[in-house]
C-alpha cells in the first residue's frame, strides 16, 4: 500500500503523455502508485502506458471503455489503495517535488486537502515553454494558515481546480465525494470542487506553484450542441446535493448561482455561432427562474459580467448578433500577430483583456501589461501583469492595444513611450472592439 495514490485520467492524448508520465515517476516523493486510467484510448495513448508500466511497477493501467470523466474518476478513486489522493491530467505535467512538499504539510496540519498556485505553461514557436505564475486568490489572507471553508465563504471564490491538491483519502470516502456521472458531460471537476470545499473542516492553501497546466490549446471553439447544457447540468447537480443535505444556508445556493452563470458566460464565449443563440436564452430563462427562487445574487459579478447578463436578458438575439460581429472584428484586427499585449490595467485594459482572451488565447499569446510596475508585482485573473519593456525583442512582430481612454494625457504619455521604444504595431482598444 502506497501513502500517496496519483491518479491519471487518460484519454487520446499520445503528444502529452510521456511528459506527464515522467514527471509523476520522478517524484522525489517515491512512496506513489501511480493509477492511470485508459478511458477507451483510440490513439496510441493505451499502448504508451503499458510500456512504463513494464518499466515501473508502481504504476498500474487500468483499461476500460470509454465512459466519460466522472465515471472514470470514480473508478479511480475506488481501486487506490493509498492513503491520500493526487490527480494529474495526462495532458500537464508537475514539479518534482510536488507532492513531497504537499504531503509533508497535510500530515504536519492534519488537513483534510491541500492546494497550491500554479502554472499555466504554453509551448513557443521555438521549442521551449513559457510558464506563467497563477495565484489561488488575490487575497494573501487566506494562504498558508487553516482554514474551514464553510466558515469562511469567500474561499468559495478561489481558483476551482482539483488537480492542484493532495486529498485525504479517509475524507473522501467518509463524506461520500464523488464525480458527477453523467455520460459525456463536460466540467465534471465542478461538483467534485463543491463538495471537497462543503465537507472540508481542515484546508490549507500554499502560496507556491507545483503543476503545469498545459495550454496549448485551451480554448478552441466549442463546435457541438451536447455542450450548451453541461455547465447547467453540473450545477443542478450541485444544488441537488445541496437540497438533499437538507443546506439552509442560502448563501451557498447563491454562490451555486453565480459559478453556473459565470460558467455559461464563458461556454457561451466558446461556441461556435450556430449554437450560441441556444444557451443565451437559457441564460435568461435561468436568471428569471433563479431570481423567482430568490437565489439569484448579481453582486459578485464584474462590471463586464453583469453588462453582458443585461444585454441578454433584455434581448438574446441581439446579444448574440453583436457578439459575432464584435468577435470576426477582434480576429480580423488580430490576425497575423503571435504575441498580442494589452497595455493598460486600469479599467479599461482589464474589459479589454477579458473581452478579447478566449477569442485569440488559441491563436496567439496574449498578455496584459503597463508601462512600470515600480517594483510592485500585480496580477489580473490569477496572471501577472508585465512591463511592456519585457516585449522589446517582440516589438516588430507584436500588436500593442493601448486600452486607456483616448485622448487624455495617460493616453498621449502613453502612445509616446510606445514610440520612444520603437513598437511598430499599435491600435487603440476603440479600434478592436
Amino acid at each position: 500500500m502506497a501513502e500517496i495514490s496519483v491518479l491519471v485520467p487518460v484519454c487520446n492524448v499520445e503528444k502529452y503523455l510521456a511528459k506527464c508520465l515522467d514527471s509523476i515517476m520522478c517524484q522525489t516523493f517515491s512512496d506513489i502508485e501511480i493509477l492511470c486510467m485508459d478511458d477507451g484510448s483510440t490513439d496510441n495513448s493505451g499502448r504508451i502506458l503499458d510500456q512504463y508500466a513494464e518499466k515501473d511497477s508502481r504504476l498500474k493501467v487500468i483499461h476500460k471503455k470509454n465512459s466519460g470523466y466522472g465515471h472514470t474518476m470514480n473508478l479511480a478513486v475506488s481501486l487506490a489503495t493509498g492513503k491520500y489522493i493526487g490527480i494529474v491530467e495526462s495532458d500537464d505535467y508537475i514539479e518534482p517535488d510536488m507532492y513531497e512538499k504537499m504531503y509533508g504539510v497535510v500530515l504536519c496540519e492534519k488537513l483534510d486537502f491541500v492546494k497550491t498556485d500554479y502554472y499555466q505553461t504554453w509551448e513557443r514557436e521555438d521549442g521551449t515553454e513559457q510558464n506563467d505564475y497563477h495565484v489561488l486568490s488575490l487575497k494573501d489572507e487566506l494562504y498558508n494558515r487553516v482554514i474551514e471553508p464553510n466558515h469562511e465563504l469567500k474561499t468559495y471564490f478561489m481558483e476551482k481546480f482539483i488537480w492542484n491538491a493532495l486529498y485525504n483519502k479517509e475524507f473522501l470516502i467518509r463524506n461520500g465525494i464523488c464525480f458527477n456521472e453523467t455520460p459525456g458531460a463536460s466540467y465534471q471537476d465542478n461538483g467534485f470542487w463543491f463538495q471537497t470545499f462543503y465537507f472540508a473542516q481542515r484546508v490549507l492553501f500554499l502560496r507556491e506553484a507545483f503543476y503545469h497546466y498545459k495550454q496549448d490549446n485551451p480554448n478552441s471553439s466549442i463546435n457541438s450542441d451536447k455542450k450548451i447544457y453541461a455547465m447547467n447540468e453540473e450545477y443542478n447537480y450541485i444544488r441537488n446535493f445541496l437540497i438533499r443535505k437538507k443546506e439552509t444556508n442560502k448563501i451557498l445556493y447563491k454562490i451555486c448561482f453565480y459559478f453556473r452563470i459565470v460558467g455559461c458566460l464563458y461556454t457561451l464565449s466558446m461556441l461556435t455561432d450556430q449554437y450560441k443563440q441556444k444557451l443565451a436564452d437559457l441564460i435568461k430563462e435561468e436568471c428569471i427562474l433563479y431570481q423567482k427562487l430568490e437565489e439569484a445574487y448579481f453582486g459578485w459579478f464584474s462590471e463586464w459580467q453583469l453588462n453582458n447578463l443585461r444585454q441578454i436578458c433584455e434581448d438574446p438575439k441581439e446579444y448574440v448578433d453583436e457578439q459575432i460581429r464584435k468577435n470576426k472584428k477582434i480576429r480580423r484586427k488580430t490576425e497575423g500577430y503571435s504575441c498580442v499585449v494589452i497595455l493598460g490595467a486600469g479599467t479599461y485594459g482589464r474589459n479589454v483583456y477579458k473581452q478579447i482572451r478566449r477569442i485569440v488565447a488559441s491563436s496567439c499569446m496574449l498578455y496584459l501589461a503597463v508601462t512600470k510596475l515600480k517594483g510592485k508585482k500585480q496580477y489580473f485573473n490569477g496572471c501577472i501583469v508585465r512591463e511592456i519593456e519585457e516585449f522589446l525583442e517582440l516589438r516588430d512582430t507584436c500588436l500593442v492595444i493601448l486600452s486607456v481612454k483616448y485622448g487624455t494625457s495617460v493616453y498621449e504619455l502613453m502612445m509616446e513611450t510606445l514610440r520612444n521604444l520603437q513598437f511598430k504595431n499599435i491600435i487603440s482598444y476603440q479600434e478592436i472592439l
